[in-house]
């Protein structure tokens, strides 16, 4: 049923560090995960049977907007998903977006197509390097007003010497020393405000980590808020 010209997409796969003898940390983990970032996603199958594209094919083109080819054709079968529906410089920056935030800051993705008669597939080759970890953790040396709170909970961070460098766990460490300050009132302050500053330039596969309020803070998320009045109303 394909018009001339068109290419049915049957799968993807990716080949992670196809030239080196040196594997990743739960490389099968991490194959699945850029796989369920690849878009578009082939038709799905049941067994290795493509059961709703077989509908679909099998309703053929209904000639009224409704009864059971129509039905067949739009509810429970699914259109063929062609090569041309696939983007690969989009999904090679997706992948390699991802790969750099769980620390693979030297990684590299390059996709292509592979086409046999009216059939194509997308294969990605994935080039991660060595996962970077991290070396330093600085706070800030101001022992006054925010500064000041973000040392005394800092034993509390989530950023450890010797973990992985990944960009979810620097987030999280935003929003708990945000949470640490809403405590002592800085009710108008926002993870925003924090700057992750990340220095890759030490070798040896190295981060150092410095954390800092950045210099466009507002002074409204910068001061403290204290109660002021308390008014008890008894009831008689």
């Amino acid at each position: 049923t394909l018009k001339p010209g068109e290419i049915f997409y049957t799968c993807v796969d990716i080949n992670i560090n196809p030239d080196s003898t040196d594997k990743i940390d739960d490389q099968k983990e991490v194959k699945d995960i850029l796989l369920g970032k690849t878009r578009a996603n082939p038709n799905k199958s049941i067994l290795g049977i493509k059961f709703k594209l077989g509908m679909y094919n099998l309703a053929g083109e209904p000639k009224k907007p409704k009864g059971l080819k129509h039905w067949l054709r739009t509810k429970v079968g699914e259109p063929p998903v062609l090569l041309s529906e696939v983007k690969i410089p989009y999904n090679n920056a997706v992948l390699k977006s991802y790969l750099i935030s769980q620390g693979y800051l030297q990684s590299d993705v390059s996709g292509d197509t592979i086409v046999n008669g009216k059939k194509g597939k997308a294969l990605y080759t994935v080039v991660t390097g060595a996962r970077y970890k991290i070396n330093s953790v600085e706070f800030p040396k101001d022992s006054t007003g925010v500064a000041r709170i973000i040392n005394q909970n800092k034993d509390k961070t989530l950023l450890k010497v010797g973990n992985n460098y990944d960009l979810e766990t620097y987030k999280n460490e935003r929003i708990r020393i945000d949470n640490d300050l809403k405590e002592q009132g800085y009710f108008y302050f926002s993870p925003d405000y924090l700057l992750v500053q990340v220095d890759s330039t030490l070798g040896k596969h190295l981060v150092d980590i410095r954390i800092k309020v950045k210099d466009i803070a507002p002074d409204a998320g910068l001061k403290p808020y204290t109660i002021d009045k308390i008014n008890i109303y008894p009831n008689y």
